[in-house]
This record gives structure tokens, C-alpha cells and sequence, in this order.
């Protein structure tokens, strides 16, 4: 299938926005669904250079692919991270087509910022937290602004001083060599199907069985899968966001009283809710990342835009050049040009 600039340029920001995830995805963060928003700097930079259906494709890429380096795609970390890049896309976009440069690029990405937290901060308090999820509305929303100011602010650096960034907005980047999607055997493909509809499985049982133990059974069973691939697992944010997710449902207190700390209530009803929540949630990220060890492929265009734009991650960060703080627009060019 033959790749336009368009493409090219698409597929490029999506390995951005793909590196940008792994970035954060390493940033211990209290809550798995807080995002500081790196990601969302490859967006705002494509609002002036790709069309609307690019765009949107470009900001679909960057939801699959969090999912992907995350292993959250069937977990509902994926719900979060889809609101909130689509609602904060959609605005980001829409300021900017609406006032043009007006409107700078910091004020675009507290714009973004906001629109994605507003997004998230909706679906934690009907989905997870319930009524309690306006206690952490204003430290969520005072990290968004932070980082949508940082963001706009090297956006607007960037745009203003990059040589790669210019020569993608004018059509002439040429990559240094050509991303293609690898080949699979046989072998392969089965493996990731026998996973993906295991996965699927165990996913749906995890959200529709009724009790408890069979819901700690099938998170432990996540956990025991994950470990048996010997994959790295970051203990304190499993624990700190199964104890927050307890927490602040007691907020929320009803059934029989168990027991009163300094007057705080633990209810029966409260604590069980939110144990099955918590089960729920890890049960499904420990799945989904099981499941999605060796990723998988999608047909068509947005598979070739997709499996180009891992490509070009591996080779990103493959790199020999390292990012120099100092002169970091320079620097962030040669990698991009293949300057290694």
C-alpha cells in the first residue's frame, strides 16, 4: 500500500506520541489513570500540519498505542486514556482552527490539559470513585495546568526553531530509511490470537462475575501470568491504587458499621464495593498486559500507519543520540533525522 507525506508525517507522530507514553508510563504516578500529558505535545504540534481525517487517525494512534506500551488496552485504563485524548484533541484542535496563532500554544495546551482531566475526573466519579472523586479534582486539575503550560510553552519553542518540524510542515522531510511493517510467521500470529481470546475471556469474567472471591481469584491469576513471563511489575503503584480505591469508597459509607477509627465509619457495604472495584481494575491491567505481551496486528491503512509507527519507535529509541538539555530542539532534531 503506498504511503503519502501525510501518512508519513502521521506515522511519525505516533512513534512520538508512543515514546512520550513509555516516558510517562515510567513516572510513578497515585493513580494509574493521572497523566501528566507528554504525549499530548505530538498532537498539538500536528494540529497546524495534518488534515482532519490524519488528525483523528493520528489521535486514535495515540490512544491504541498508551494501550499498547501500557498494556492497558483491555483494562479500564484504556476508557480513561481515550476520553481524555479525544476530549483534549477535539479542543486543542478547535481553538486553534477557530483563533489561529491568537491563541498561543500555552494557552492550547491548558485548554487541553483541562478538557482531558475534565474527561477523566467524569468517568472516575460514576465509573470507580463514585461522588468522592471531587476530592482529587483540584490537585488533578492544578498538574494538568502545570504540564499545559510546560507543554505549550516547548511547543511553541519547537515550532518556532525545530528544522525537522518545519521541513514535515513543508512536505520535505525525506526518513533517513523507510519504516516498514515486519513479517510474521505462523507461529506468532497463534500465539498472539490464543492470548487475545484468552484475555478476552477472562476479562469478561472479571467484570460480570458476582463474587468476591472469584474476582480475587482471577486478579491473582492475572498477576500469576504476568509474573510467569518474568515481566517487571511495579508493586507500590498496584498497592497504593487498590488502597485508594477502598478508601474512597468508605468516603461514601452504607451497610453495617464495622468498625469507627477517630469517628471515621468503615461500613460493610462500602468496604466490599470497594474491594470488588479495586479487584476489578488490577485484575484487568495485570490481564490485559498478559494478553498483549506480543501485541497484535489491524488490517488495512490504519494497520500499515500503526505497525510504521512502532517501527519508528524502536528505532527512536534505539538511538545512539542522546537528548542534551541544554540544546534540546537540536538535539531532539538529530535524533529525528537519524543523526546518530
Amino acid at each position: 500500500m503506498k504511503r503519502t507525506p501525510i501518512d508519513t508525517a502521521t506515522a511519525w507522530f505516533g512513534a512520538l506520541c508512543f515514546f512520550l507514553s513509555t516516558i510517562e508510563y515510567m513516572i510513578p504516578k497515585p493513580l494509574p489513570f493521572l497523566r501528566l500529558g507528554l504525549a499530548n505535545l505530538p498532537i498539538m504540534l500536528a494540529v497546524d500540519i495534518l488534515p482532519g481525517r490524519a488528525f483523528l487517525a493520528l489521535v486514535a494512534i495515540k490512544v491504541l498505542g498508551q494501550g499498547l506500551v501500557g498494556g492497558t488496552l483491555f483494562s479500564y485504563i484504556f476508557a480513561f486514556s481515550a476520553a481524555g485524548s479525544v476530549a483534549s484533541a477535539l479542543v486543542m484542535a478547535g481553538l486553534r482552527k477557530a483563533f489561529g496563532t491568537r491563541v498561543s500554544w500555552v494557552g492550547v495546551g491548558v485548554a487541553g490539559a483541562f478538557a482531558s482531566n475534565a474527561a477523566q475526573l467524569s468517568l472516575a466519579r460514576y465509573w470507580i470513585f463514585g461522588a468522592s472523586a471531587w476530592y482529587i479534582a483540584p490537585p488533578f486539575l492544578a498538574v494538568g495546568t502545570v504540564t499545559g503550560v510546560l507543554l505549550g510553552a516547548f511547543a511553541n519553542r519547537f515550532a518556532a526553531k525545530s528544522a525537522w518540524y518545519a521541513d514535515v510542515r513543508a512536505g520535505t522531510f525525506e526518513p533517513v530509511e523507510s519504516a516498514e511493517a515486519g513479517t510474521e510467521n505462523r507461529q506468532g500470529a497463534r500465539i498472539r490470537a490464543i492470548r487475545l481470546g484468552t484475555g478476552v475471556a477472562l476479562v469478561l469474567a472479571l467484570l460480570f462475575v458476582p463474587w468476591l472471591a472469584a474476582k480475587a481469584a482471577l486478579a491473582a491469576l492475572g498477576v500469576a501470568l504476568v509474573l510467569v513471563d518474568r515481566s517487571r511489575v511495579r508493586w507500590f503503584p498496584v498497592v497504593a491504587m487498590v488502597l485508594g480505591i477502598v478508601f474512597f469508597n468508605l468516603l461514601t459509607p452504607f451497610g453495617k458499621v464495622l468498625a469507627s477509627p477517630l469517628g471515621f465509619r468503615i461500613t460493610d457495604g462500602a468496604l466490599r464495593g470497594g474491594m470488588e472495584k479495586a479487584l476489578t481494575v488490577e485484575g484487568m491491567i495485570f490481564l490485559s498486559r498478559w494478553m498483549l505481551r506480543y501485541g497484535f496486528t489491524l488490517p488495512g491503512r490504519a494497520g500499515l500507519l500503526v505497525s510504521e509507527a512502532f517501527a519508528i519507535l524502536a528505532r527512536l529509541t534505539g538511538s545512539r543520540k542522546r537528548l542534551d538539555p541544554a540544546n534540546l530542539v537540536a538535539s531532539v532534531d538529530a535524533v529525528m533525522y537519524g543523526r546518530d
